[in-house]
């Protein structure tokens, strides 16, 4: 039988979230759900699952918004707007647990509803070899050169593995990092940093505006690397290109799944006839993308599968050579001959019984010959 909140079997208590929340921490949940009308559920191991006994009515879920931003949330959430925000639960002696949150109105049987979703931060970030992180993707990243993406679909580790090589580079001394943020999800205070090394962080909107805001104001301070949250929009897209002219190495992410797929969604920001020139200025900054899946683990837990490219001047210069139309095809072929496609991957940790066939299957039928047939 699935274990509930036992506080939380006939009428969620609002007043007690925070309880609630360390319940679902306690049990290693790494997303938690409420909305209107339904039970809470939490996330563990990617599986979400119901967590109370009772459902979430109107009342007990504007005293939620409430405890999350305040007073005024259900009056912002009924005027159409999103919230972004975070929040903690503050478990004394300097340990937090604190979680990036999401507000949205939602429509129910009753009409106004709302759904709040809570994602755990991990605080303090692991390690590139805690993570697993092939040597290559290593070694890209800590280059601190030119436009770095991770991409994958929310939850798949993004920011994680973002998160791990910042940590590396302020242990190997790469000098002064900035990182915009929505919210600010890692803290590198106990990170053991090289002298010289240092990094400032800046949450939006609530300290910047926007990421290509925080992307303009680095360029006033040429730091050795910026570190955005996501790659959202042609201004940010367009920021971090400046950025990457002006000698600073710039990381982020984007929801995106696979290489070829990156580069085009990126493209598609820009005016049909600006994306020649805008590609060619893409091409010329990008030094690695990397496409992360996570996938249940047979044995327990996930298993993080990664297809990626390092975009060395001979690729380049090879891609600058041909049509825009054509890219994608190359970029396919040259994944195939480092043996980095994500299909591939999926195969090897299939055969080593860390991801079931099920997976596999989905994987080659949605990511085997994408880019082939891509133009």
């Amino acid at each position: 039988m699935t274990e509930l909140w036992p506080e939380a079997a006939h009428f969620f208590p609002a007043e007690r979230l925070d309880e609630f929340l360390v319940w679902a921490w306690e049990r290693g949940a790494s997303d938690v759900s409420f909305q209107t009308s339904d039970p809470a559920l939490i996330e563990v191991e990617g599986r979400a699952r119901e967590a109370t006994g009772c459902e979430l009515d109107g009342v007990v879920m504007g005293q939620i918004a409430a405890r999350i931003r305040g007073a005024t949330a259900e009056g912002v959430l009924r005027s159409g707007k999103v919230i972004d925000c975070s929040y903690a639960v503050r478990m004394g002696r300097g340990r937090d647990i604190r979680f990036r949150c999401n507000l949205i109105s939602v429509e129910v049987a009753q009409g106004f509803g709302i759904n709040v979703t809570m994602r755990i931060l991990p605080g303090e970030p692991q390690t590139l070899e805690e993570l697993g992180i092939e040597p290559e993707i290593a070694d890209a990243l800590l280059a601190c050169s030119g436009l770095n993406l991770v991409t994958g679909v929310p939850g798949s580790g993004k920011s994680t593995l973002l998160a791990a090589g910042t940590r590396r580079m302020l242990e190997m001394g790469a000098g002064w990092i900035r990182s915009y943020e929505a919210p600010i999800e890692f803290l590198f205070g106990n990170v053991k940093r090289a002298r010289g090394s240092q990094i400032s962080c800046s949450e939006i909107p609530r300290n910047v505006e926007s990421f290509a805001e925080g992307l303009r104001a680095s360029l006033r301070r040429r730091p050795a690397a910026v570190v955005v949250g996501e790659a959202r929009d042609r201004e940010t897209v367009d920021a971090a290109l400046a950025a990457g002219n002006f000698g600073i190495a710039v990381y982020s992410t984007t929801h995106t799944i696979g290489v070829a797929n990156t580069i085009r969604r990126l493209l598609e920001e820009f005016r049909e006839d600006e994306r020649d020139e805008r590609g060619a200025a893409l091409i010329d900054m990008l030094h690695l993308v990397v496409t992360q899946v996570l996938l249940p683990n047979p044995k327990g837990g996930r298993t993080a599968i990664r297809e990626w490219l390092v975009f060395d001047p001979g690729l380049k210069a090879e891609l600058l050579e041909l049509p825009r139309r054509v890219w994608s095809r190359r970029i396919s072929e040259a994944l195939a001959e480092t043996g980095n496609r994500l299909a591939l991957k999926a195969a090897e940790a299939a055969a080593e019984g860390r991801i079931g066939p099920g997976d596999l299957a989905r994987i080659r039928a949605s990511h085997g010959m994408a880019e082939d047939r891509a133009e």
